[in-house]
This record gives structure tokens, C-alpha cells and sequence, in this order.
């Protein structure tokens, strides 16, 4: 049985996977990770699921995918 903490942890990364809290502009990210059995994380476009462009996100380790989703969000909240 899982703690409310637990629960809420898992609850928070889901949510983060998902793309998270809008910006403070208050749209939405665009990009999500999600995490894969293997034990990497795939950058994913959180509204259609779709491949980033042409880049393979596929097999990154969590500080990688940090950075991505970083960049990503930030740059697509750029070009808006």
C-alpha cells in the first residue's frame, strides 16, 4: 500500500510527463516525456504523441531529457 506522498509523487510525474503547468504565459508545453520500461525516457509531443521533428529522442537518460524538454518548451514558447 502506497503512501499519500507516494501517490502524489507518482501523481506529480505523471502529470510532468504530460507536459506539465502552462507557462507564465499561460499556454501549455508542448513536449512531455515518458518514461520506458528500459529505463529511459522518450520526448514525445504531449497533444498528438508525435516524434520531435526529425530528431530521435528516444533512450535518454533523465538529466537528458530534462534538458530537452527545457529547450523545447522554451523555444516553442518563443516562437508563439
Amino acid at each position: 500500500m502506497k503512501s499519500k506522498h507516494e501517490e502524489h509523487a507518482l501523481a506529480l510525474s505523471v502529470w510532468e510527463s504530460e507536459g506539465g503547468a502552462p507557462d507564465s504565459s499561460g499556454q501549455l508545453y508542448q513536449y512531455g516525456r515518458r518514461f520506458e520500461g528500459d529505463g529511459t525516457y522518450t520526448i514525445h509531443h504531449v497533444f498528438t504523441g508525435d516524434k520531435v521533428g526529425s530528431w530521435t529522442m528516444e533512450g535518454l537518460n533523465a538529466k537528458n531529457a530534462a534538458r530537452a524538454l527545457r529547450v523545447l518548451n522554451t523555444l516553442q514558447g518563443a516562437s508563439d
